[in-house]
């Protein structure tokens, strides 16, 4: 088995095909489901019994992306007297290993967490301190944990701004603070990310982007990954030097 695995992974790259192609195969659903999240999340006044069908869609919506991660073997959702969350996902053969690298996770602590809110408002800091707090205090074995959201969280770069962000405040603050002191990485999905996860590959690509921006902080809303080509973020001067051939 240990062999085929191998073997399977260079023929992978002699082909010319990327490991997170691999890594992550888009369910041929999550379309269909973005579809009506979307016409809801447009109404501006949605009723009591629209508010949870849209919590339920989007709970639906990351059951069909995570369970597309190879090596997923474990996938729960707790509701009980204890720290509740929506889904803990883990693995433990040779591909969770490869998504767990991909992802710059430790060896031990590879399970991966994940929250749903289907709120028209920015993910506010108190939501997010509290999963921070989970992290740290009962999910030892998680070393990421996802917001899953329609609009983002507080402090978190806008998108389609043209100005870099260069302030902290917020959940972004919250973030950087908690990654830290914990080494544990907390990232926010939103709902146009969400449409990416339609095709092979684009979750891990997305998720490596936004977990090396909060190492990097540029200051700017993660890419898509459609229109990505080159990881290039140069002032005027020098991206002049970068695209000319002499």
């Amino acid at each position: 088995m240990v062999k085929d695995y191998f073997e399977a992974y260079e023929k992978l790259k002699e082909r010319g095909i990327k490991l997170t192609s691999y890594l992550y195969k888009a369910d041929i659903r999550i379309s269909e489901y973005l579809d009506k999240l979307n016409e809801l999340s447009q109404k501006e006044k949605l009723t009591k019994q629209e508010i949870q069908q849209a919590g339920k869609l989007l709970e639906q919506i990351v059951v069909l992306v995570f369970k597309g991660l190879k090596g997923v073997q474990s996938i729960k959702s707790f509701q009980s007297a204890g720290p509740q969350y929506d889904l803990l996902v883990s693995g433990h053969d040779f591909e969770w290993q490869e998504v767990s690298d991909a992802l710059y996770l430790k060896r031990n602590q590879r399970d991966i967490v994940i929250e749903a809110k289907a709120t028209k408002a920015p993910l506010p800091h108190k939501q997010f301190a509290r999963l921070c707090s989970i992290m740290e205090d009962n999910l030892i074995y998680a070393g990421l944990g996802i917001f899953v959201t329609l609009n983002g969280a507080t402090g978190f770069p806008k998108r389609n701004s043209k100005e870099r962000q260069r302030k902290v405040s917020d959940c972004r603050l919250q973030q950087i603070i908690f990654h830290a002191r914990t080494n544990k990485i907390i990232i926010v999905l939103d709902k146009e990310d969400l449409f990416e996860l339609s095709k092979n590959g684009t979750l891990i690509e997305l998720l490596i982007r936004k977990i090396k921006d909060l190492s990097e902080l540029s200051g700017l809303p993660t890419a898509s990954v459609e229109n990505w080509q080159e990881d290039v973020d140069l002032p005027p001067h020098l991206q002049s030097l970068y695209e000319s051939n002499s």
